[in-house]
């Protein structure tokens, strides 16, 4: 693999993207992660002549009739992605403390046209070493999620319907995904532990992700019916009007009741009536509201399995336990029995 140090202007990079020959986002980059006031400081740096740490591009596709080709941004997307923002005065850049690029004397157009961007050019790889670069550069800068990882290396039929699901209106209006899981890619993460604990249960964290992704990475023949059986269960929730409040719309207790709805539709078993759901969950979320991470009752353990670890197997069973047991009507007495059979207290 060469790495031949080079150099690219600011416009030139601009022009490459333009013309659709520098590839700004292939699908092994990271979502930007850049706040306004990192953009800012990034543009400042330009216009006073500083020097920023270099870019990684690699080969892409050539025409082999016409001999033209494409490159690929390997590392430095959110720095390239601010550059044309700036340059294209995009509305997504807010600018705190530079001036915009249209009113900018005719010397500074000029000079921030002709900063030197330091260019490393990986040449002609494999997509697996391009990822494994990715990784390592960026393992000393700003460590990478297995998420991102597994993003990656995975863009096929699994990966792309759990996408679909985290961008579910259901998802967006009730506000579950914050500003971070949207800037590490929390949103698919979650979807795709929704998605594979339909397919085959519990599971710890994230280990299930890279075989799964893996075997569905061609096709995901199953989307049809997945995607059916969650839609049965958002609807029921969304007909019970839950307020914006209720802790169901927390990450975690909104997984599980999902799951467990579903499961309880497996079994054959007739969900609950709306009114009834919202009842039931409420009154159990009030005494989990006033629950101690150390008493030893039923609304104690779940809340504890809510807070703590959220994504351990063993809590994720504690909560599906509770959780199943109040949604066909068991007291906490059999819920508490149902644990210690489990071994999970």
């Amino acid at each position: 693999m060469k790495t031949a140090p080079t150099n690219k202007k600011v416009r030139e990079l601009i022009s490459m993207v333009k013309e659709g020959k520098l590839i700004p986002r292939p699908e092994f980059q990271r979502r930007l992660v850049w706040t306004h006031k990192d953009k800012d400081h990034f543009l400042d740096t330009i216009l006073r002549g500083y020097p920023f740490p270099e870019i990684y591009l690699a080969d892409g596709d050539v025409d082999l009739e016409s001999g033209e080709g494409t490159q690929l941004l390997v590392d430095g997307l959110q720095r390239v992605s601010t550059i044309i923002e700036y340059f294209d005065a995009s509305p997504n850049l807010r600018l705190l403390t530079v001036p915009p690029y249209r009113e900018l004397e005719e010397d500074g157009k000029r000079s921030f046209l002709q900063y030197d961007v330091a260019v490393r050019d990986l040449g002609s790889v494999r997509r697996d070493e391009i990822v494994e670069v990715f990784r390592r550069i960026n393992a000393t800068k700003y460590s990478l999620l297995d998420i991102e990882v597994n993003n990656a290396i995975y863009a096929g039929e699994l990966k792309q319907f759990a996408d679909r699901l985290a961008a579910d209106p259901f998802f967006i209006d009730n506000s579950v995904f914050n500003a971070r899981d949207f800037k590490r890619m929390g949103d698919l993460r979650y979807a795709l532990t929704l998605i594979i604990t339909l397919l085959r249960g519990y599971f710890n964290r994230d280990d299930a992700f890279g075989e799964l992704l893996d075997r569905y990475n061609d096709e995901f023949p199953l989307a049809g019916e997945i995607e059916a059986r969650l839609r049965r269960c958002v609807d029921l929730i969304t007909e019970c009007g839950f307020d914006a409040r209720n802790r169901i719309w927390k990450k975690a207790d909104l997984f599980t009741v999902l799951v467990e709805l579903d499961a309880l539709a497996q079994s054959d078993v007739t969900l609950p009536q709306p009114s009834t759901l919202l009842e039931t969950l409420s009154r159990f979320y009030d005494q989990i509201d006033s629950a101690s991470v150390d008493s030893g009752d039923v609304p104690g353990i779940y809340y504890k399995a809510a807070i703590q670890a959220t994504n351990d197997k063993v809590n994720r069973l504690r909560r599906a336990c509770i959780i199943g047991g109040i949604l066909r009507g068991l007291e906490f007495e059999e819920i508490m029995e149902a644990l210690r059979r489990d071994g999970l207290i």
